[in-house]
């Protein structure tokens, strides 16, 4: 499969598998060389999973002759991020640390992913224990983002090779974890669909961990129909129904604070054009501030983050001792969690719940909370692994917007809204409402790509 924006969805290839225009056998085997020409890094890989790939692809074509398929996507190959268990396969979550971690079972959502059908092509590259926003590794390599390649530009972490494999044209889509971003931050810096599920809605068993009170499970791919059908996969739930969802009629709340703040002109030029496209389409969009994203941006600045603290007691045992083997920039992350007091910890985790009820008041009767998920543009590589500043700065507006979606408790998806440029258009709503998000996105999926 190569780089093309008329790639098919991964319902679209479990259609033509479905009606024998596609084997799964020739299509895990276009995967697995095209792979191989790009080179695993630039395709976004750390390592294949060939001899598992052709016996799933086999035994998805042998259902598919005999009219016993799984799911929609049976025989429709994907990517897992290297932090998901895949049995008897190297599993090292982006550090040398963890060299050589070979699980004997699948993770729960493998397993559920194998039970559908899917094929799994192989494993992808990661930041170092997931922990950061811009989607560097000096360890194991850093993929060149897939949908702005004027120079090489970072491919926003941490879930990094995901979406490059998608974004590439050599799967259609890639699972990989959401903490303060890792699935919307390289979705939309790629032109993809990122979903980040509610908390709990999708099981971690067998993923390896950052921080055990925001870490979710979520999909990168081509379109929020195919979104919706891996969340039914994932968490073992019925299909959500799409048919008919339309904008017209809905109420769209705009955060116009913080969100904009420091952002990139080409940002700052499209989203008045989304806002009244949808508009056009028949939705009501207010811009309005949004008090609860302000104040809890304050107490992180302040106090220090929840993922940083947890991610320094979940990961001590590999860094204490070999702080010089550790990427530094991961390094610099998890020395402030450390250095994080318990007073603070307390302060923003309590923070964080008191405000997250506080905004799904401010929600009630509104479909959604939408603003651009980014404020910048990827930059270049070169620039952020040659300057610790740079790398910071541009880590933290990264992760600035889409890390309130993690501490005040949202479901949300990013949608590609340029055809020239990753700019990407957050909807978000309250945690326990995937379902209803997937319906808002896909009608305004719709509307802007009409």
């Amino acid at each position: 499969m190569t780089d093309d924006a008329r790639q098919p969805t991964a319902l679209a290839l479990g259609r033509a598998i479905e009606t024998g225009e596609v084997s799964p056998v020739d299509l895990a085997e276009s995967c697995l060389a095209g792979i191989e020409e790009a080179g695993l890094e630039s395709a976004g890989f750390v390592r294949l999973t060939s001899d598992r790939a052709r016996a799933e692809a086999a035994a998805a074509a042998d259902r598919a002759a005999a009219g016993l398929r799984r799911s929609p996507l049976d025989g429709v190959p994907i990517s897992w991020k290297d932090l998901f268990d895949t049995a008897g396969v190297l599993t090292e979550g982006g550090s040398p640390q963890l060299a050589g971690r070979t699980p004997a079972l699948d993770a729960e959502v493998v397993r559920r992913g194998r039970e559908a059908g899917l094929v799994c092509i192989g494993k992808t590259l990661t930041v170092e224990f997931a922990l950061g926003g811009i989607g560097t590794n000096p360890h194991f390599g850093t993929p060149a983002n897939a949908a702005m390649t004027d120079v090489p530009r970072v491919p926003g972490g941490s879930s990094a090779g995901a979406a490059v494999s998608v974004a590439g044209g050599h799967v259609p889509v890639g699972i990989g974890s959401d903490t303060g971003g890792s699935v919307r931050i390289p979705a939309a810096w790629n032109r993809l669909v990122g979903f980040k599920t509610g908390i709990g809605a999708v099981p971690r068993d067998g993923v390896l961990p950052l921080s055990s009170t925001l870490d979710t499970v979520g999909p990168l791919c081509r379109s929020v129909a195919d979104a919706a059908q891996m969340f039914a996969i994932l968490a073992n739930d019925s299909p959500v129904d799409l048919a008919g969802a339309r904008t017209e009629g809905l109420r769209l709340l705009a955060a116009s604070n913080l969100v904009h703040d420091e952002a990139d002109a080409e940002v700052v030029e499209a989203m008045p054009t989304v806002l009244e496209a949808l508009r056009r389409s028949g939705a009501t969009v207010v811009e309005a501030e949004i008090p609860e994203f302000t104040e809890i941006h304050d107490l992180l600045q302040r106090h220090g983050g929840i993922v940083t603290a947890e991610g320094y007691v979940t990961c001590r045992h590999l860094i204490d001792g070999r702080e010089a083997q550790i990427d530094p920039d991961v390094l610099a992350r998890m020395a402030e969690g450390r250095a994080m007091s318990g007073v603070d910890f307390l302060t923003v985790r309590d923070a964080s719940a008191r405000l997250a009820g506080a905004l799904a008041g401010r929600l009630a009767g509104w479909d959604a909370l939408v603003h651009p998920t980014l404020p910048i543009l990827p930059p270049p590589i070169a620039k952020v692994t040659a300057d610790r500043d740079a790398y910071a700065r541009a880590n933290a507006l990264a992760l600035r917007n889409t890390r309130l979606g993690n501490v005040l408790s949202l479901t949300a998806v990013t949608l590609p809204v340029t055809d020239s440029l990753p700019v990407g258009f957050m909807v978000a709503r309250p945690a326990d409402q995937n379902r209803a998000l997937l319906r808002v996105a896909a009608a305004i999926e719709e509307a802007l790509t009409a």
